[in-house]
C-alpha cells in the first residue's frame, strides 16, 4: 500500500524487464495496491483477497456472506491505502491464525475471496504460467493447478523468518501447509544461492526445484555522473524505521564516530512503522549533536536516488538476516560503497560486487570500525564504489535477470 516494499520492487522490476523481451505480463496485487515507483502504465489489474474482507473473514463467518457489491467496496485501493496508513500490522506473533488460515486454500476462512480470484483469472484466459510471490501466499497454488491446470512458480524472499517467528501451535500448522503447498508449485526461485540451500531443508524439497534468479537494478537510472562525495562523509540509512532494521545500531555507531570530532553526516529516510523505538533512536542521535543528522521521512523515487548520490556510503544495518538487500544494491548502483551486516543475503552480494565492507551483525564497535576504514581511505572508498556500480551493472542487469527467469518460466511449462 503506500509503504516502499523491496520485494514488489523486485517484482515490478521483473514485470518490467520481461515486458521489454515481448512478453505478455499481468500483475494482480494481493490484500493492498502495490506502490509502484516510475512507470504507471504496468498492466495491473483490481486488488484481490483484499485485506478488509480477508481480515473480517477472519474474525466472523457472517462476512463470508457479503453480497459481492460490498466485498468489492471493501476492495478499493483509496479505502485500502488509508487504511494501512493506520492499520498494518505485520507481527507475527499476532498474525499466526490469519496465516494459517490464508495458507489453508480452499479449506480456510478466506475461501470465498480465492474463489472470487480464481474465477476472475480463468475469464481472462488461462495463463501460461502464474508467478505467486512468496510462499505465504502459496495457499492459492493448489486450487490453480487443479482449475486452471497452468504451471505455478513460487519466489522465495525471506518469508521463512516470518513463519518461524509464529508462535506455536501456527507456526507448525503454517509450516506443515508451506510444505503440503509445495507439491503443486513446479519451480521455486530465490534471490542467492545459500538462500536457495536453506529454503529447500525449510520447504522439504530437492534442492534442484529451486533456481536462483538475482534482482533486477537498472544501473542507467540511479548513475552518478560526477566523483563519490568525500566530506562531509556522508551515511545513509534507507529502510523502514522498526527494530528490525538496526537503525540503532547504526545510531550508536555514527554517535561514536561524531564523539571522535569526525566530520561525519547522517541521512535517514524510510517510513516510521515503530515511534516508541525511533524516539529510542532519536535519543541515541541526540548524543552526535542536533545539526549533524536528518531524518526525510518518506522518499518518492526521484528523492530517493538523489539522496544516493548524494552518500559517501550506505549502510544496512538490519539485526535479522535480509535476504534481498534490494537498498543496499540500489546504493551500489549509485557507485556508492555498502556497509552491511556479515549475515543473510549481504557476504553473498558483497563477494559478488566487490562493492563494500562487512561488519559483525549487531555490533556497533564493529559498523563503527568499518565506516572508519572508508573515511580514513576514501582512495578504497572510491574503488568500492566504483566496482559496485559496475558490477551490479553486469550482474544484475534488467535483460540478464529477465532471462534468467525465462529459463525458469519455460521449465515449469515444461
Amino acid at each position: 500500500a503506500n509503504m516502499y516494499c523491496g520485494a514488489c520492487a523486485r517484482d515490478v522490476a521483473m514485470a518490467q524487464a520481461l515486458m521489454a523481451r515481448g512478453h505478455e505480463i499481468q500483475i494482480v496485487p494481493l490484500y493492498t495496491p502495490l506502490r509502484i515507483e516510475g512507470d504507471e502504465t504496468l498492466p495491473v489489474t483490481d486488488v484481490h483477497l483484499g485485506a478488509m474482507n480477508a481480515y473480517l473473514q477472519q474474525i466472523s463467518g457472517v462476512f463470508r456472506l457479503l453480497p459481492r457489491a460490498f466485498a468489492r467496496a471493501l476492495d478499493h485501493p483509496a479505502l485500502l491505502r488509508w487504511l494501512s496508513r493506520f492499520a498494518v500490522r505485520t507481527d507475527p506473533s499476532r498474525l499466526g491464525p490469519m496465516t494459517v488460515s490464508v495458507l489453508a486454500g480452499e479449506d480456510g476462512r478466506q475461501a470465498a475471496e480465492l474463489d472470487r480470484l480464481l474465477t476472475c483469472l480463468q475469464q481472462q484466459g488461462v495463463p501460461d504460467v502464474v508467478t505467486i510471490t512468496n510462499s505465504l501466499l502459496s495457499g492459492i497454488a493448489p486450487p490453480i493447478k487443479r482449475r486452471l491446470g497452468c504451471a505455478v512458480t513460487c519466489e522465495l524472499k525471506g518469508e521463512d523468518g516470518f513463519v518461524e517467528s509464529i508462535p506455536e501451535p501456527e507456526r507448525s500448522e503454517a509450516r506443515a501447509l508451506i510444505c503440503r503447498n509445495a507439491e503443486s508449485i513446479d519451480v521455486f526461485t530465490a534471490p542467492a544461492p545459500a538462500y536457495a540451500d536453506h529454503m529447500a531443508s525449510f520447504l522439504d524439497v530437492e534442492r534442484d526445484r529451486i533456481a536462483v534468479v538475482r534482482s533486477s537494478i537498472d544501473v542507467s537510472e540511479f548513475r552518478r555522473a560526477g566523483p563519490r562525495p568525500r566530506a562531509p562523509f556522508t551515511i545513509g540509512y534507507l529502510s523502514v524505521i522498526t527494530p528490525r532494521k538496526g537503525l540503532h545500531i547504526l545510531a550508536e555507531a555514527f554517535a561514536m564516530l561524531a564523539a571522535e570530532g569526525r566530520d561525519v553526516r547522517l541521512q535517514i529516510a524510510g517510513q516510521l512503522l515503530n515511534g516508541r523505538y525511533w524516539r529510542q533512536v532519536r535519543g541515541i542521535l541526540r548524543r552526535a549533536g542536533s545539526d549533524c543528522w536528518e531524518y526525510l521521512g518518506e522518499v518518492e523515487r526521484d528523492q530517493k536516488i538523489a539522496m544516493l548520490r548524494s552518500l559517501s556510503v550506505f549502510c544496512q544495518p538490519s539485526i535479522k538476516p535480509e535476504v534481498l538487500g534490494t537498498a543496499a544494491l540500489e546504493a551500489q548502483a549509485s557507485g556508492v560503497p555498502v556497509v552491511a551486516p556479515d549475515e543473510g543475503v549481504f557476504p553473498e552480494m558483497l563477494d559478488l560486487t566487490s562493492g563494500g565492507l562487512l561488519f559483525g551483525s549487531r555490533d556497533a564497535g564493529s559498523l563503527a570500525e568499518a565506516l572508519r576504514r572508508l573515511i580514513d581511505d576514501p582512495e578504497l572508498a572510491d574503488g568500492l564504489g566504483d566496482a559496485a556500480a559496475k558490477a551490479v551493472e553486469r550482474h544484475h542487469a534488467p535483460d540478464v535477470i529477465a532471462e534468467a527467469m525465462e529459463r525458469v518460466l519455460s521449465d515449469a511449462r515444461n
